[in-house]
């Protein structure tokens, strides 16, 4: 592709109101101080929900995190707020996944889209705040139960079963590819109802977190609690950001009655049910510590973070929308690992984890 053709980004609802087509404002940006629970006692940030959207489109095609490609040169930005990027930034995009893509797969029928999420589809975290969230959406807007649904076939089948828990049957899935991106003859878009917007800074859509997480709970038949009390989330058998020292840790852990569950293999109730009694849950960051999005809502998280790592989305991010108590226990990044990153090895100071964990069994036995 030539980077001198011109580019231009219009907004869903632009598209939609171009195409006659029906567009819905489902929550509109809002500033508010949300209180954050902690170790320390409770505090205030400023916070803002997500803007969140949801529209109609026809004869499109899809791809990426962020864009619908309705005619060539021209991208509709519909993932994380109204802020457009600006063209040049959008033809790295435009050049590897539409116009050297090609030719397009079509879905003829009309269906919901849950669109593309960062980290290719490998990591479970991003299905779980970029992806399945946007359920809510489409069922605020009754299309849910009418149309099928378009997903990645990329997607592992464990992670569909999330999507089925809420109920929606494999038998209404369409899957499509991610390259070529896909095409649609008319498909329905939602905006991600969490994310990290240049312009916003964090945000979320409550409602969405709050609905899908009840309605995952009590379909997995976890609204009696059922899973061990203490948990501990762990990467022993990552390829990247392992806790060297987990083994000292697990060890103090251990005597304490925690347990070192495994999820990968576990269909979406088993995990969900697993986490259903956990009072505190001490993490690893990583993907997979986004399960504590299903724990209750008293429950206590700590998690091991470099000052490197905001840990925004995630544990912490659904911690102040459910109101559970979350605790930044700090971390470094260890030795021979290189640069600041996301994808350094990790140690912790055992006397900060003991301390961090004395006082989380305190709070939760008084």
């Amino acid at each position: 592709m030539n980077t001198e053709v011109g580019l231009t980004n219009v907004s869903l609802e632009d598209i939609c109101r171009e195409q006659g087509q029906p567009y819905y404002q489902l929550a509109a940006p809002k500033n508010i101080r949300r209180q954050v629970k902690s170790l320390k006692g409770v505090t205030e940030e400023p916070y803002i929900t997500a803007p969140m959207y949801c529209g109609r489109v026809n004869n499109v095609v899809v791809f990426g995190k962020s864009y619908v490609c309705d005619t060539p040169g021209r991208a509709v930005f519909y993932h994380q707020s109204h802020r457009n990027y600006a063209p040049e930034d959008f033809v790295q995009y435009y050049t590897s996944e539409i116009a050297n893509g090609g030719p397009h797969p079509s879905v003829k029928d009309e269906c919901c889209f849950l669109g593309g999420f960062s980290g290719d589809t490998k990591f479970f975290g991003h299905f779980i705040f970029e992806y399945l969230y946007r359920l809510a959406a489409f069922d605020k807007c009754g299309l849910l139960a009418a149309l099928p649904l378009a997903v990645y076939d990329t997607i592992p089948d464990g992670w569909l079963s999330f999507i089925e828990l809420y109920g929606v049957p494999k038998e209404r899935f369409i899957k499509v590819p991610q390259l070529p991106a896909p095409g649609f003859v008319k498909a329905w878009i939602a905006s991600c109802p969490n994310s990290l917007s240049p312009n916003l800074g964090y945000t979320y859509w409550d409602e969405g977190i709050l609905n899908v997480r009840q309605r995952l709970i009590e379909n997995a038949g976890a609204t009696v609690p059922t899973g061990p009390k203490r948990i501990y989330l762990g990467r022993r058998t990552a390829k990247h950001r392992k806790l060297v020292n987990e083994d000292a840790v697990w060890q103090y852990l251990s005597g304490l009655g925690f347990e070192y569950p495994e999820f990968e293999n576990l269909s979406a109730a088993e995990q969900i049910r697993l986490v259903s009694g956990a009072e505190i849950v001490v993490i690893v960051p990583g993907s997979g510590s986004c399960i504590t999005n299903f724990a209750p809502a008293d429950c206590i998280i700590l998690e091991f973070l470099p000052p490197h790592l905001v840990g925004g989305l995630g544990p912490r991010g659904f911690s102040t929308v459910i109101g559970q108590t979350y605790e930044r226990v700090a971390s470094r990044i260890a030795e021979g690992t290189g640069a600041a990153g996301l994808t350094n090895d990790l140690e912790v100071e055992l006397p900060a984890v003991i301390a961090a964990v004395e006082r989380a069994i305190e709070l939760k036995t008084r």
